[in-house]
């Protein structure tokens, strides 16, 4: 019994012992198997932490990207920042904006539609363009048809006027010849006359009664009748001066000399135009051309200027001239072509106008002596180099001293000074001024013509202020109208 119960004892101990072991293993086995669990979830856990730091980095360099290069923005800057921004520029830039919400997507949308819009307008005003431009091209074609028309009818014209220029180089030629017959004719009966030769010589001994400038011309005339009228004509120019100083005279009521010789002195000299260099052939209205003829051109350079007188007087006061003719081209021995530089309309240039320079005559070179000392502009330095080269340009030659070949005096005067400055330019002696009056006085006892600084610059066509500043003449064509 008592070894049955030992038995019972030890089988009850063995089963607890085996249960107890099954719980320990299961209760292992549960322990372990959630600890396992455990381990893969946290695993998990880690893993799903990687990949959401992944993405949220990926999300971050994405909204830093969309930051960066597709709106523009700083990636520093906040998301209100951002809204902010977007606020003030879309309220700035874009005020006809006005969709709600104000995202980017409706913005681009909304520049897309102005942009077709405005590309609408500009299509239209292309069109306008292109039809403008279509206007003006058949205006144009029809304004060159026009052009072609009128240069047909100028080469009409110049071939009207080369074949009347052509007929009347003829009728000239013709004439020129019968004038030589007449006058070889007159010739032979002035030969076959004694009494008239002894008055051809007395005739001759009239050119001492003449003023000097008259004497050159006396000397030009060929024919005894064309003298006798010169002298004929000064004296009667003559007698008129001798009223007027009489009559002054007459008013003052003195016998004193010394005032007589001064009143004299004072009378105004008729300044008048003796002898003419050449005539107007033809004049082309259209483009303000002339023709000119001349008994020789030679001397004669483009840039000559030339005052035009009435052709129906034959001795012009030197102011009264008609307008002025530049000289283009020289187009033979006796023939040049000119343009119109001034004339008006109540007395326009004219076929056969006479034309006069004073800076050249038909086959001569002009001499010019200059006295004085020359200044363009402001400085003391001598401008004479300038002066001589512009001449010798227009075909003239300048010589120092006085002679009765001399054409022309031009008289600078004395230097200019400042006031406190009293002191003479380097290079001007009392040599010079002593020059001066002495080739002023000779000059004045041959009748020549004296003249200013600024009149000579005018014969040349320019003036100090073109010097100065260097620019080129301003020649322009000018027509005035009567008022």
């Amino acid at each position: 019994m008592a070894a049955n119960r030992t038995v019972t004892s030890l089988s009850i101990a063995l089963i607890v012992f085996v249960m107890l072991t099954f719980v320990l293993a299961i209760t292992t086995y549960v322990f372990f198997k959630q600890r396992l669990d455990e381990q893969a979830r946290a695993d998990d856990a880690v893993t799903e932490t990687a990949k959401a730091r992944t993405e949220l980095q990926a999300a971050v360099d994405e909204k830093q990207k969309i930051q960066e290069d597709i709106i523009g923005v700083a990636r520093e800057k906040t998301f209100a920042e951002i809204e902010l921004e977007k606020t003030e520029r879309i309220a700035k830039d874009f005020a006809g904006f006005n969709d709600d919400p104000k995202t980017l997507l409706k913005l681009v949308t909304w520049l897309a539609d102005a942009l077709a819009a405005k590309d609408g307008q500009m299509d239209k005003l292309r069109q306008e363009k292109d039809k403008e431009l279509a206007e003006k091209v058949t205006a144009l074609e029809a304004e060159k048809s026009l052009t072609g028309q009128k240069e047909t009818e100028r080469e009409k014209l110049e071939k009207e006027i080369a074949d009347t220029k052509k007929q009347f180089d003829s009728d000239r030629t013709q004439f020129e010849k019968q004038q030589d017959k007449l006058t070889t004719e007159r010739q032979q009966a002035l030969d076959e006359t004694t009494n008239f030769e002894r008055l051809k010589t007395e005739v001759e001994k009239l050119k001492q009664s003449l003023p000097p400038p008259q004497q050159k011309t006396f000397e030009s005339k060929k024919e005894p009748e064309e003298k006798l009228q010169l002298v004929y004509r000064s004296l009667t120019e003559m007698q008129k001066v001798i009223k007027e100083q009489n009559a002054v005279l007459a008013k003052l009521n003195t016998a004193d000399p010394a005032v007589r010789e001064a009143v004299i002195k004072a009378t105004p000299k008729d300044d008048r135009v003796e002898q003419f260099d050449g005539r107007v052939l033809a004049v082309n209205e259209r483009d303000r051309s002339a023709v000119l003829s001349f008994t020789s051109t030679g001397g004669l350079r483009p840039g000559h200027l030339f005052d035009v007188f009435d052709r129906s007087d034959v001795r012009p006061l030197a102011s009264g001239g008609k307008g002025v003719v530049e000289l283009l081209a020289v187009e033979g021995e006796t023939r040049a072509r000119g343009r119109i530089l001034s004339d008006s309309t109540r007395s326009p240039i004219l076929a056969g106008d006479a034309l006069a320079s004073g800076l050249w005559s038909p086959g001569l070179d002009m001499e010019v002596v200059i006295v004085g000392y020359v200044q363009f502009d402001r400085d003391r330095e001598s401008d004479v180099d300038e002066l001589v080269s512009r001449i010798e340009k227009f075909g003239g030659r300048v010589v120092d001293t006085v002679t009765p070949a001399t054409g022309l005096v031009v008289d600078a005067g004395l230097p200019r000074t400042t006031p406190g400055d009293t002191k003479m330019p380097t290079g001007w002696r009392p040599v010079d001024v002593a020059r001066r009056t002495r080739q002023l006085e000779l000059a004045k006892n041959l009748g020549i013509r004296t003249v200013t600084v600024d009149a000579m610059l005018e014969m040349l066509g320019t003036d100090r202020e073109d010097i100065e500043t260097g620019r080129l003449p301003r020649r322009g064509l000018e027509r005035s109208t009567p008022r």
